[in-house]
């Protein structure tokens, strides 16, 4: 494939699309893993798993709900351990990097829309402890500030790649950060569509602005340089973004 002076951010929006789609699946697999376990007999959808709560105790349904976060969690930790461990910038250090990240902020994530979303994982665990809904909200405004924190630790992992070979950092945020982010929420929530509850839609559409703390991080770093010029679109992150479409689809 021909070079391209827009291929770092091309690149990055097959990657952050294709993540997207990966954790959302591996969630509600978690999901359906421990619903099939207690033999509620679940079915496992792009966005959802659905079986019959009236069979189970509070305590298996909470069991349940707490599956997708906590696998979303794991994978999270394990991608970013492999992400950091990788030395030499690749595009594949580059997914891991959006694959951790996007795992922990779908764990994350479900704590900031708790208050809001008591049908969602998280707003269920809440119930099933009593959890007030003052302290809801008092817990996610504290996972916002931290989670927010975090992330902007993680723009020094985006210092490795750049778009031509004079250094614009502004164009590198631009396609590091901005159009792959804007991308993935009009995408990824058009991809989501129809959905059973309009829950499903929230951490679609509101959680990716939290990776703008990551880009915020990146803008106060002092640049004037980075090793690996992208200056062509991998067709191994075509075929990947495919078939996560093609896999999320063929779970509706």
């Amino acid at each position: 494939m021909k070079e391209t002076k827009n291929a770092l951010a091309i690149n990055s929006i097959l990657i952050v699309i294709s993540v997207t789609l990966l954790v959302t699946i591996i969630h509600e697999f978690g999901h359906y893993i421990v619903a099939q376990y207690f033999g509620f007999h679940p079915s496992l959808h792009h966005n959802y798993v659905n079986f019959n709560e009236t069979i189970g105790t509070d305590t298996q349904n909470t069991i349940v709900a707490a599956a997708g976060p906590i696998i979303s969690l794991i994978q999270g930790i394990i991608a970013l351990i492999i992400a950091i461990k990788i030395i030499k910038p690749s595009l594949f250090k580059l997914f891991m990097q959006w694959f951790g990240m996007q795992g922990l902020l779908t764990f994350m994530g479900y704590f900031l829309i708790a208050p809001f979303a008591t049908e969602g994982d998280t707003g269920k665990i809440f119930a099933y402890f009593h959890i007030p809904t003052v302290v809801a909200i008092i817990i996610a405004i504290v996972m916002f500030i931290w989670i927010n924190i975090l992330f902007r630790k993680f723009a020094k992992q985006f210092i490795y790649y750049k778009n031509e070979t004079i250094f614009n950092k502004t164009t590198n945020a631009k396609q590091l950060f901005l159009l792959p982010i804007y991308s993935s929420i009009i995408f990824v929530t058009l991809l989501n569509l129809p959905v059973v509850t309009w829950v499903s839609l929230l951490p679609t559409i509101f959680m990716p602005f939290t990776y703008f703390s990551v880009l915020g991080g990146y803008k106060k770093l002092n640049l004037n340089e980075a090793p690996l010029k992208i200056t062509k679109v991998s067709i191994s992150l075509i075929i990947v973004c495919i078939l996560s479409i093609i896999v999320f689809r063929a779970l509706v």
